[in-house]
């Protein structure tokens, strides 16, 4: 039977019907489905991104990873316990920075969701005012950003001063993640939490917000 590193490696490499089918078998044998997200998929699909930024892979490498990823990720979300935790009444701003990539950002939305939580999702290639004016509109308790590559690192800080200079800054607590960023870089930029896998995301949200 397939393993989890036999499924990060295939989703690394970029094939797509083994990595589907290993999934189906890894579920089938019991394996727990968050195991297989966040270190099969989610960890193949980091491979490729490091590969990326170490300049031994192209973007076609990460399209064609991203595809492997998706083809996988609704098969395990299938899964996953559904209905566990009650509505919480609490809402929270989800959306990636200037990026287009959605992987992360989809499957802590869809996490969320699961943990009770009312997700709004703005998508991708959000700017700063995007997140503030959204929170704002919405009634948002919370704002999740989704940090994907290195230009957006800046973009993050412009987001906290605008929260600052409109005098919302205590109302919007900020959480955020993604490959480029690390405990270091959000503690240093004043982020309210980071997290290094979407389920983390369910963690901080409930500690924040003070949900049971």
């Amino acid at each position: 039977m397939a393993t989890i590193e036999d499924l990060r490696q295939v989703v690394s490499e970029t094939q797509t019907e083994p990595a589907v089918v290993m999934t189906r078998e890894l579920l089938a044998a019991g394996v727990d489905p968050m195991e297989i997200l966040e270190q099969g998929v989610m960890f193949g699909l980091n491979d490729v991104g490091n590969r990326f930024a170490a300049k031994k892979a192209i973007v076609l490498d990460l399209v064609r990873a991203g595809v492997t990823a998706k083809a996988c990720i609704p098969i395990i979300e299938e899964a996953l316990p559904k209905g566990e935790s009650p509505r919480n009444n609490k809402k929270i701003v989800l959306g990636t920075l200037l990026s287009q990539h959605n992987i992360g950002k989809n499957l802590v939305g869809t996490l969320l969701s699961i943990g009770g939580f009312e997700v709004v999702d703005m998508g991708e290639k959000n700017t700063p005012w995007d997140f503030y004016e959204t929170a704002e509109q919405s009634g948002a308790d919370m704002i999740a950003v989704s940090v994907v590559f290195a230009p957006a690192l800046e973009k993050f800080a412009e987001l906290l001063d605008l929260l600052k200079e409109m005098k919302v800054r205590d109302k919007f607590p900020v959480i955020v993640g993604g490959g480029v960023t690390t405990q270091k870089w959000a503690d240093e930029e004043g982020a309210d939490g980071w997290g290094a896998q979407a389920k983390d995301g369910v963690d901080l949200a409930r500690r924040i917000l003070q949900v049971a």
